[in-house]
């Protein structure tokens, strides 16, 4: 198991017990530490969401996507944030970007 793997894997644990902000913390931990991930980042963003930390979700995908620019799970998830909330022409860049890549 790798490092950050085993960060995500405790991260999990915390969730699972409702400690969101003891796993956001360990995932910040991580990556202070040097060992960034794509899927930490996406952890992150996510984990931002349900706390509506909005801006920490936009920086984590932006995050996400500078580690790895054609991960569309990420164009996914911003996509999804942008129509839940009204901003339909963000969305459809998004998707667009999204679906460029795909090709």
């Amino acid at each position: 198991m790798t490092v950050d793997q085993n960060y995500l894997e405790q991260a999990q644990e915390c969730i699972a017990a409702g400690d969101l902000g003891d796993a956001i913390l360990l995932l910040e931990e991580a990556v202070e530490k040097g060992h960034e991930s794509v899927e930490i980042a996406k952890l992150l963003a996510r984990l931002s969401l349900r706390i509506d930390e909005v801006r920490a979700f936009q920086n984590w995908c932006h995050e996400a996507l500078r580690m790895d620019p054609k991960d569309i799970e990420v164009h996914r998830m911003m996509e999804a944030y942008f129509r839940e909330n009204g901003r339909d022409w963000e969305a459809d860049e998004v998707r667009a970007i999204a679906d460029a890549i795909k090709t």
